[in-house]
């Protein structure tokens, strides 16, 4: 039986990803597992122009953000599984988000990710597919999709 110990949730603090944590943690209940949250801004969080900006203000601004975006994911957290044991890690990274998942997986030896979907529609799905598409492609982990809503 297949009973994963490391269920990564990315999230993007949406209703779906609260679906996704729930469903993540229902699984590691009965695996004895843990959750990772995983909350990937794709901005850079550089300036670039001809205007000079102190290193210890684009950091200050770095630091602010991760410690906005932890809060969010603790509340996150609060919101869906307050009647939980499970143990629930919270980390964010910064890039292009597919990779970013990619190597979150690898560096945490993750045995299996739950997400949504996140559908897009029209010539945005065309071009640029969706994260959850490139995972499916180009990972070998198990992947839990959910069902989009309506």
């Amino acid at each position: 039986m297949f009973a994963p110990r490391r269920i990564l949730v990315p999230t993007d603090f949406t209703d779906d990803s609260d679906r996704a944590l729930r469903e993540a943690i229902e699984i590691a209940a009965a695996s004895h597992g843990r959750v990772y949250m995983l909350h990937v801004d794709p901005s850079v969080p550089f300036v670039v122009g001809e205007s000079v900006v102190d290193l210890k203000v684009v950091n200050a601004v770095v630091e602010n953000d991760e410690l906005i975006t932890r809060r969010k994911m603790q509340e996150e957290a609060r919101r869906v599984a307050s009647q939980t044991e499970v143990e629930i890690e919270f980390d964010e990274r910064h890039g292009v988000t597919f990779e970013e998942i990619l190597a979150y997986m690898k560096d945490n030896l993750i045995d299996l990710v739950v997400i949504e979907p996140h559908a897009k529609k029209g010539l945005l799905k065309n071009l640029l597919g969706g994260v959850t598409d490139r995972l499916l492609k180009e990972t070998t982990c198990p992947m839990l999709v959910l069902p989009a809503t309506a």
